[in-house]
């Protein structure tokens, strides 16, 4: 049942770290633009790197703090990305009803770079919060953050047109927020 477990908090840490890259692949489709496979291996590459990065840093806090304080630190790091995902959206929101004339161009290599760095912020913090947290399933969670990430951009391109999808891109921020804290909650258990 451990491998149920760890399966489990794997992938929900991959969809979650990833519902933002949801909400992008639904802006170009309800813009019948259709992202590219290079446009996304290149955002979801940098979120790689990002998340390695995010785990360096949380082996070396790791080495610092004592073994009793690493799930209230851990629950801290997941607790403050989900609030951070769900103010950024409410923040993208008011940006938006500003801006609501802008339209989406075709991507370009420079827009991929753009959106990789934007998008995989929160990767960094994750990647501290799973080194103090999930030491053992280090490589797991970073292949999942990434193939999530990956998978996302194109769930949320293909249902682009869809109502559904936008309902969903309203909300998948506040979801994303949701999972980090509960998963954050958990370390305290």
């Amino acid at each position: 049942m451990e491998w149920f477990s760890s399966f489990l908090i794997v992938n929900l840490i991959g969809i979650s770290a990833n519902l933002d890259n949801t909400g992008v692949g639904i802006a170009y489709g309800l813009n019948n633009f259709r992202i590219p496979a290079w446009f996304n291996m290149i955002i979801n590459i940098i979120g790689f790197f990002y998340t390695l990065i995010g785990v360096y840093l949380g082996s070396l806090i790791s080495q610092i703090i004592s073994p009793a304080d690493i799930g209230l630190v851990s629950f801290f790091v997941f607790f403050c990305i989900g609030i951070v995902t769900i103010c950024n959206r409410y923040s993208s929101l008011i940006y938006r009803k500003k801006h609501s004339g802008t339209k989406i161009q075709q991507p370009r290599l420079r827009d991929a770079i753009f959106l990789g760095f934007a998008l995989s912020f929160t990767n960094i913090a994750a990647g501290i919060g799973l080194a103090v947290a999930y030491d053992t399933l280090i490589w797991e969670l970073i292949i999942s953050i990434t193939l999530w990430g990956y998978i996302s951009i194109m769930i949320g391109n293909a249902v682009g047109k869809n109502l559904i999808s936008k309902m969903l891109g309203r909300y998948s921020s506040l979801v994303a927020g949701l999972i980090f804290i509960a998963i954050g909650l958990n370390q305290l258990l």
